[in-house]
């Protein structure tokens, strides 16, 4: 007997594996679904004005940007 807190679980049609019925993407388990590619990488939040790139590249003095040269794997043996 299923009790009322008991989550509903599903079988993922990929994998076959039992899964959370409110965890599941687009029918698929999570990990099948990243798989899939169904799942985003990133959130877009949909903001308006400088995001924090543009920021830092207002902060940063072109003299104390790096070159690449003052980094100690890049120097000369």
């Amino acid at each position: 007997m299923v009790t009322p807190d008991a989550p509903v679980m599903r079988r993922c049609p990929r994998c076959g594996h039992l899964t959370r019925a409110d965890r599941m993407v687009k029918g698929f388990g999570r990990d099948c679904a990243t798989q899939l590619g169904l799942t985003g990488r990133s959130v877009d939040t949909g903001h308006e004005g400088p995001d924090l790139l543009d920021v830092l590249r207002d902060q940063v003095d072109e003299e104390d940007a790096c070159d690449g040269w003052d980094r100690p794997a890049d120097r000369p043996f």
